[in-house]
């Protein structure tokens, strides 16, 4: 491949009559930092001089995100209508496709059923075949915000009718070894992007005919004008204690078990701990639910509980900054999380789990301590040493925060949808 595969520089691609065109496709809202995410490739695609058309199931959350940028109103953005839900389109279609190809196919055509587990590869096709006769720019590539939530087997892409010549990319947060994803066989599929460099390293050797980029995990740092209701109650409780903060989705990786032990064994006069997020008991460990079944029957005094997902991430940020220590040790947590873009945003020392990707980066930044996800005595020495004065902390946050800006993932997500734009263009 040679020379042809090299990346062509952002400005070369931009130097034409008219700017490129992308649609942003984000099949899932209302969940975790993937609404602020969304919003944030938008914003710099845009400042990138690119035009955007946005499909989105909540366009209102949408366009709040974007105002707040001051880009709701940008003349190179449109937000799509997203039409029916991809419930509803795949059952309908679905349906009739397969009263079609029963009597040739017979019971094989199971082997194709979707599972409802994951998110339906034919919805993802046919909706970007609808949005696209809305579009006021004829898009050049289509950019999928989360390729997680898709099946990943062969079978479940074989029905996969993807407008021709028009490439596609997309970003996956918790990809596989060994690039076995049945959509890599696609033609169309032109790229992928990963948060961890090796994983993108990997890629390229296994799948040299694809464009895949690493973009580093960043964060919004956005802080309401004033101080919120919910942080004053926070700050009230706490007393003047150190407060020590869980927050986002959580599930069984959130290690809730030894959450709440090490809260038993802090001393409850001089710590005060935070959990804040949208549960999901169904992946909790055995121990996580034993754990969490005591809380329920007696919360200790000095453990503040909001069971729900924060729309407006600023709200969140504003508890972080109000925070003295974030913790973090997941467990058997092996990718990327954007809890030390946070901890570096807003200056505060972040605990996590060694022996992964974050405890390394928290330890070769030097944002925090990594200790082993399960050894409560190395959590509460760590939180003693993290709540003291440090003198060389702060330019170890400044350090991590510019290895893992905005300026930093504009540049390799650009790169990216251009080498696939040529790339596709060359084949």
């Amino acid at each position: 491949m040679g020379a042809a595969r090299d990346v062509v520089p952002a400005g070369a691609r931009f130097m034409r009559t008219t700017a490129p065109a992308i649609l942003l496709y984000n099949p899932i809202s209302g969940h975790g930092h993937l609404d602020s995410w969304n919003a944030l490739f938008i914003s710099l695609l845009l400042k990138a001089g690119w035009r955007v058309c946005a499909a989105t199931p909540d366009a209102i959350d949408l366009v709040a995100r974007l105002r707040v940028k001051g880009q709701a109103d940008s003349p190179h953005l449109q937000i799509l209508n997203w039409h029916p839900s991809p419930r509803t389109l795949s059952e309908r279609v679905w349906g009739r496709l397969r009263r079609l190809l029963n009597p040739l196919l017979g019971p094989k055509t199971d082997a194709v059923q979707h599972d409802p587990r994951f998110l339906n590869p034919d919805d993802f096709a046919r909706r970007v075949r609808m949005l696209r006769k809305q579009c006021q720019w004829p898009p050049e590539i289509v950019f999928n915000m989360y390729m997680d939530m898709y099946p990943t087997t062969r079978q479940s892409w074989q029905l996969f009718d993807w407008p021709k010549t028009l490439p596609w990319a997309g970003i996956r947060f918790v990809p596989t070894d060994d690039a076995s994803e049945g959509y890599y066989g696609l033609r169309e599929l032109a790229g992928m992007c990963f948060l961890d460099e090796r994983v993108r390293n990997r890629y390229i050797e296994v799948l040299p005919n694809k464009c895949f980029a690493y973009l580093p995990d960043i964060t919004e740092d956005q802080l309401p004008s004033a101080q919120t209701d919910l942080l004053s109650e926070i700050k009230k409780r706490a007393s003047g204690r150190k407060i020590v903060f869980l927050g986002g989705t959580l599930g069984g990786n959130k290690n809730l078990a030894r959450w709440y032990q090490l809260i038993a064994q802090m001393d409850p006069d001089s710590w005060f701990f935070v959990q804040i997020g949208e549960m999901f008991e169904d992946t909790l460990s055995e121990a996580d639910a034993r754990e969490l079944a005591q809380i329920k029957q007696r919360c200790p005094e000095n453990l503040f509980i909001k069971l729900a997902y924060l729309p407006n991430e600023a709200h969140f940020n504003e508890i972080i900054q109000g925070s003295d220590v974030i913790f973090a040790v997941y467990r058997d947590f092996a990718i990327s999380s954007n809890m030390p873009g946070k901890a570096a945003a807003f200056n505060k020392p972040i605990l996590v789990a060694s022996g992964h990707l974050m405890g390394q980066r928290v330890v070769q930044y030097g944002i925090g301590r990594a200790v082993g996800q399960d050894d409560i005595s190395a959590m509460q020495t760590a939180l003693h040493e993290l709540v003291k004065p440090s003198t060389t902390r702060r330019g170890c946050f400044e350090a991590y925060r510019q290895d893992f800006s905005l300026e930093t993932l504009g540049h390799h997500f650009t790169q990216l949808l251009t080498e696939c734009i040529h790339s596709s263009q060359r084949s």
